[in-house]
């Protein structure tokens, strides 16, 4: 069960070496920052600007212009943490990620939990855990979530379908919504061609899956689970045509982008 909040340390240091370490959750976090420059308009307009020097006019712009100045660093602050937890998935890196996936779940504790869920189905993934993974999904209230994330989600519906023996269905999956995940961007295609090339190999179709895979693999900057996967697939079509030099440079590949990743760790059992 995960807990409701997830601490941010901040480490005061005094001298003499001693030093004072404060958590802090990343609402409160969110608290704090927005509340500053209000605080700071506060002392402003009471202790250093005259009364009589500027009218009722000024003090609601300024105030105004406090309270958007917090908005604006709230938001900054909150997309910050949001990078840095996909950037932990994308590494698999999943202490980190839960640890994060704590302060978004209490973050956004009376709203957003749909996409909270599709957080945690993210972690469930990572962690092979393809069932629960679907029952979630499945479970999730795709109008929440808009077509985006509805989109998304479909994609990883039939990422579990073909991890648990269907790659039928997870191909017809897919490819009903692969037009959608083009449009959305590189990124996203990049993860549908990634499912389809998965579920092409499964199939038996591996000289269908290797091209998919190989410019999944080329195309992964930045993803280091998705290129470590595609290329652990790759190199487990290449094996299923009965080219092993090409199959032994795939896996290497695979442990090159995520040594200590799932895909790294079994491209390593396979040339050992």
């Amino acid at each position: 069960m995960l807990r409701s909040w997830a601490a941010v340390e901040v480490s005061l240091r005094f001298p003499g070496n001693s030093s004072i370490e404060i958590k802090m959750s990343l609402r409160n976090r969110v608290r704090l920052i927005a509340i500053i420059p209000v605080v700071l308009w506060l002392v402003v307009a009471v202790w250093f600007v005259p009364p009589d020097r500027f009218g009722p006019v000024w003090l609601l712009l300024s105030a105004l212009l406090a309270v958007l100045l917090g908005l604006f660093l709230v938001n900054l602050v909150v997309r910050k943490y949001l990078n840095q937890f996909r950037a932990a998935l994308a590494r698999e890196d999943l202490p980190t990620a839960r640890r994060m996936l704590q302060g978004l779940s209490d973050f956004y504790k009376w709203r957003g939990r749909e996409v909270i869920k599709t957080y945690q189905i993210n972690i469930l993934l990572l962690e092979a855990r393809f069932q629960e993974a679907l029952d979630g999904l499945h479970a999730l209230d795709m109008q929440k979530l808009g077509e985006k994330g509805s989109t998304v989600a479909k994609s990883q519906i039939a990422w579990c379908t073909a991890q648990l023996g269907d790659p039928a269905k997870a191909a017809d999956i897919i490819r009903s919504v692969l037009p959608q995940m083009e449009r959305m961007g590189p990124d996203y295609s990049a993860s549908a061609q990634l499912v389809l090339g998965v579920s092409d190999f499964l199939l038996g179709k591996a000289a269908e899956a290797a091209p998919q895979l190989e410019k999944v693999y080329a195309s992964a900057r930045g993803q280091a689970s998705r290129k470590a996967t595609a290329a652990f697939y790759l190199g487990e079509s290449y094996s299923a045509l009965n080219q092993p030099a090409e199959a032994r440079r795939a896996y290497q590949n695979a442990i090159d982008a995520l040594p200590n990743g799932r895909a790294g760790i079994r491209a390593l059992e396979r040339i050992s």
